[in-house]
């Protein structure tokens, strides 16, 4: 996400891992042969739900040419590295952690985690993936691979068309509300399962009721990416699909408006 003054809302933690293990390197083995491709990825427009209020801005540079003609169309677009669904890099919360350009291309191929809490979010908007979901899922599932994403899947996604205080839950106080991760699930994850990154279909991998936000500085500190505004989670098996990450790569970016596909 893009934060309003995020500089001095992060803040070390003990719990954060200092000297945490170097992603997992590449190459792996993938399988060969896929049936199925979803695109996890939200649109990008000018009234979509964001972080901030101030929306994406596009002029047309050279119009489009009549149905059946030949010609150049052409668009300019203004908006945040983080905006729709999108990639965090670390150097997005943590001083001098990797950009963009430095995330490895095997740490953008991940087999898929889909942890789902739809259920409970339906019932309570601040609640968030915990250690305790993580081993309920390799219960059902089986163990978690090294190099994976592991997504959340809240349902939230549904809300994207009502607009941006929906997807935000904003409260009669102006408070937002929707679930995240817990950083104690995300230092389990990096540290005993040494996953590539995780995923979330709200706009903050931490809760929205969040001001200091634990599980962004875990995440960065860990040296791994996050992503966000994914949609479609329902449509994927909890565990089978590949995902890839297509993120703009753009010069020192801290992060970027990512194409997210899924293959099973």
């Amino acid at each position: 996400m893009c934060l309003n003054g995020t500089g001095e809302t992060v803040r070390s933690r003990t719990g954060a891992p200092d000297t945490p293990q170097a992603p997992p390197a590449g190459p792996r083995s993938w399988p060969r042969e896929f049936r199925r491709v979803a695109d996890l990825s939200h649109v990008i427009a000018p009234d979509m739900p964001l972080w901030d209020d101030e929306g994406p801005r596009r002029e047309t540079v050279s119009e489009a040419p009549p149905a059946g003609a030949f010609g150049f169309y052409v668009q300019r677009w203004t908006f945040s590295e983080h905006t729709g669904t999108h990639l965090d890099a670390p150097g997005h919360v943590i001083g001098g952690g990797r950009l963009v350009p430095d995330i490895r291309p095997e740490e953008l191929v991940a087999p898929a985690a889909v942890i789902d809490i739809s259920r409970r979010a339906a019932e309570d908007p601040d609640t968030a993936v915990t250690v305790d979901d993580v081993l309920d899922f390799e219960r059902r599932h089986g163990r978690i691979p090294e190099g994976a994403a592991v997504l959340m899947h809240s349902g939230w996604s549904e809300r994207w068309e009502e607009g941006r205080d929906a997807v935000r839950g904003v409260d009669a106080d102006g408070v937002w509300h929707f679930p995240g991760f817990g950083p104690e699930a995300c230092e389990f994850l990096f540290s005993r399962r040494r996953i590539a990154g995780v995923g979330v279909d709200t706009l903050s991998t931490d809760p929205g009721n969040s001001s200091e936000f634990p599980a962004h500085e875990v995440i960065g500190r860990a040296d791994r990416w996050g992503l966000e505004a994914l949609r479609g989670l329902d449509r994927l098996p909890p565990s089978g699909a590949l995902l890839t990450i297509g993120v703009l790569p753009a010069l020192d970016a801290s992060g970027g408006p990512s194409r997210v596909l899924a293959m099973w």
